[in-house]
């Protein structure tokens, strides 16, 4: 609806122009009379945006012509109907030359012409909104367009680690200092084992979008599945922008992200700016109450883990007390930043396999280390140990050494699958169900299946859909409800990121 504002000193001829129009009818506003230019002009200001001027030429205190010039620099979009006597041509004329649409002759003002005139200004400003639509799209197209080609680009020089950068738009963009910030999600693994591997990537991919919604500044890509890569010009404090990233996505999902950042002051440093955001966040491990950090150059991690026979001197012969109170002191030398992650849990799972290798069942052992490997922090490092040392002991006193019959657990579990696939399924239900510990169930199956139980679960509702889709009239949202997604838009990206097609075209190619 676009508004209307008629100016006339006349009361019988503003109110014959109000009189002629069924303004509602044609899509139109009518938002105030005003006897003088300066009335008029006020109420402009007052009342907001006015599409369409009607305007007398000769008035008191402020004739027309000044008015069209006032408004139009206020709104150069403005169209302006001039209303004129027989003697005032060379005012029409100017008024003409300086943009006015047409003008209408007071003497001869018939409700039929003027309703034409009024809709030659519809007609104007709508072919405008079309080319403005036309120039907006055409202009988020090109941007769209080289975002996509530097971010191509930024991709290559990080994955194939150029020494040098010659890539004129990347160098370009790094002509001031950037904040390199880098989201990692929080424990990784266990994302995988709830959502499948294409969760990761939909959940950034989601991010990604909203940023360039918000923002004309900066670029924002996923390098890899599980790591997306902010590059932001350093108008203010890093910290600042990085705290402004994080509360941006806590508003969209409930789903844990670490954040590293550092600063590049040139674009040759671009891949060491990377690689330092990524050691940044590698703190998470030992600061899990923090989710921002900032690169710090003085953390050298290089202290190596104990050695076989060390550990045996320390630990052997077994006693349960003393080796819980080893591992209390270990975990004050891991807390000190010194040893790398991987490090420290290579020597926590080696403290298992000292005391307990050859005196229980080998399975039993590795499904103790691999929860350590699994663990995301320090704390649950420290905990898995010791949890791993009381349940090992715990097999030790009570004789159960019995291997667990493997295939025959996972032909349970698969049973239990393909029967509930369609409803609410985790790891942990398969889990009781089949009376072993989550973390050992993930193991056995992707040890034995080749895949992860969700990406196993994934595929079975995705063919399921598609049997939905080609042999039945559901909706969309009905078909992922019946083949066990309980979130519609999660269902249709994922469907498209496994099959190529949206549910919708993979239905209409399908047809019977």
């Amino acid at each position: 609806m676009f508004n209307v504002m008629i100016v006339d000193d006349e009361p019988i001829i503003r109110f014959g122009l109000k009189s002629s129009i069924d303004w509602e009818k044609e899509n139109l506003k009518l938002i105030g009379d005003y006897s003088n230019g300066q009335q008029a002009l006020d109420a402009m200001e007052r009342e907001g945006r006015v599409d369409i001027l009607i305007t007398d030429i000769k008035m008191p205190v402020m004739d027309g012509i000044t008015l069209m010039k006032k408004a139009l620099v206020v709104n150069p979009k403005l169209k302006i109907v001039l209303v004129s006597s027989y003697n005032e041509f060379e005012y029409v004329r100017e008024g003409l030359t300086h943009g006015a649409v047409d003008y209408i002759l007071k003497p001869t003002l018939e409700p039929e012409t003027f309703l034409k005139t009024v809709q030659k200004c519809v007609d104007k400003i709508e072919e405008e909104q079309r080319m403005d639509r036309k120039l907006e799209y055409a202009q988020q197209s090109n941007v769209a367009a080289i975002r996509r080609r530097v971010e191509q680009e930024m991709k290559r020089i990080l994955l194939k680690k150029h020494d040098e950068v010659k890539s004129e738009s990347v160098v370009s963009m790094f002509e001031e200092p950037h904040a390199i910030v880098l989201l990692k999600l929080k424990g990784m693994d266990r994302v995988d084992e709830d959502f499948g591997f294409l969760y990761n990537s939909l959940i950034f991919e989601e991010i990604q979008e909203r940023f360039y919604l918000a923002t004309d500044e900066g670029i924002c890509f996923l390098i890899s599945d599980s790591e997306l890569l902010f590059f932001l010009k350093k108008s203010s404090d890093p910290l600042t922008l990085t705290t402004m990233i994080k509360e941006k996505i806590e508003r969209e999902t409930s789903i844990g992200i670490i954040y590293g950042y550092d600063v590049v002051h040139d674009v040759q440093d671009l891949v060491k700016g990377y690689y330092r955001a990524h050691s940044a966040c590698g703190r998470y491990f030992f600061h899990s109450e923090k989710e921002i950090f900032r690169y710090r150059p003085d953390i050298a991690q290089d202290v190596p883990a104990l050695s076989e026979q060390e550990l045996e001197g320390f630990l052997l012969p077994y006693e349960e007390s003393r080796s819980e109170k080893f591992i209390e002191e270990r975990f004050g030398v891991w807390s000190s930043e010194n040893m790398k992650p991987s490090v420290i849990k290579k020597e926590a799972g080696n403290i298992l396999k000292t005391i307990f290798m050859k005196k229980i069942d080998p399975p039993v052992l590795m499904e103790k280390i691999a929860i350590i490997e699994a663990s995301a922090t320090l704390e649950e490092v420290r905990k898995s140990t010791l949890e791993g040392l009381k349940a090992c002991a715990q097999l030790l006193v009570n004789g159960e050494s019995k291997p667990h019959m493997d295939n025959e657990l996972l032909d349970k579990a698969l049973h239990y699958i393909h029967a509930n696939y369609t409803e609410e399924l985790t790891l942990q239900n398969v889990a009781d169900h089949i009376h072993i510990s989550r973390n050992y169930f993930s193991i056995l199956f992707k040890r034995l299946m080749d895949q992860n139980f969700i990406d196993y679960v994934i595929e079975l509702r995705v063919k399921k859909a598609k049997e939905l889709l080609r042999q039945t009239s559901l909706k969309v949202y009905e078909v992922a409800a019946n083949a066990g997604f309980n979130d519609v838009k999660y269902f249709s990206k994922l469907f498209k990121k496994v099959t190529g097609q949206s549910p919708g075209d993979y239905r209409l190619n399908h047809e019977q």
